[in-house]
């Protein structure tokens, strides 16, 4: 797919999804782990990840099966695997090689790639003009409460200097959208606000218990920090 589906939602739609931020002295709503909600979408990503193997080999990029398959509204596997969550802030997953061209034309300028196990190319990014930050965490455990206050940090600079940032991991689903909550907390959200924000702009976002746990440790101590003479 075209880096022209992959887009910043309109101001409009932000104007319905975007919450306000709150008071660091406010009492935050208490965050909750759904077993269920966590278990239905992973059976429902493992039946995504087989599609996506059959739909590369039966309808190949550019192809006429593509092209015939996109006029039919075959639902096809985005190359960007990436939901924008406001203007300025994306998830997703894993970024190939061949995609960073793509990544740029959607008006990605930083990304922050959470994962242990792959790390992206720093030299490819930069040649796009794309500034990398490497936060590396075991797939499915949480980041550390200082490796979020880092990220969170740096995507909330790069935001107020008008930068947009991709967050991402290998499939966008736990570590991600973790530190996605955790940018958006710091930015004034509280989160229960953020996760449910996440989850209402992609669907795969579904962080594990601990993941979970982790976003509330990170909210208590973020807004600790922020107290005054804290």
């Amino acid at each position: 797919m075209s880096s022209e589906s992959v887009k910043p939602p309109s101001i409009e739609e932000r104007r319905g999804e975007e919450t306000a931020p709150t008071s660091a002295a406010a009492e935050a709503p208490l965050i909750r782990f759904s077993f269920l909600r966590w278990a239905t979408s992973g059976v429902l990503r493992l039946i995504y990840r087989r599609w996506t193997r059959i739909a590369v080999r039966l309808f190949p990029e550019n192809s006429r099966s593509e092209y015939i398959a996109r006029l039919l509204h075959i639902p096809l596997p985005d190359n960007l695997n990436m939901s924008w969550v406001t203007e300025h802030l994306s998830v997703g997953g894993r970024v190939r090689p061949e995609d960073i061209k793509a990544l740029s034309q959607a008006g990605v300028s930083h990304v922050i790639d959470t994962r242990s196990e792959y790390c992206d190319d720093k030299a490819a990014l930069a040649d796009e003009k794309i500034d990398l930050l490497y936060l590396p965490t075991p797939d499915t455990y949480p980041l550390s409460v200082e490796q979020l206050m880092e990220g969170a940090a740096w995507a909330n600079e790069k935001i107020s200097q008008g930068g947009r940032v991709l967050i991402h991991c290998e499939h966008g689903v736990g570590r991600s959208v973790l530190l996605t909550c955790a940018t958006l907390v710091y930015g004034g959200m509280h989160a229960s606000d953020a996760l449910e924000l996440v989850k209402r702009k992609r669907w795969q976002a579904a962080p594990n218990q601990r993941q979970v746990a982790r976003l509330r440790e990170f909210e208590a101590s973020f807004r600790a920090r922020s107290l005054p003479n804290a």
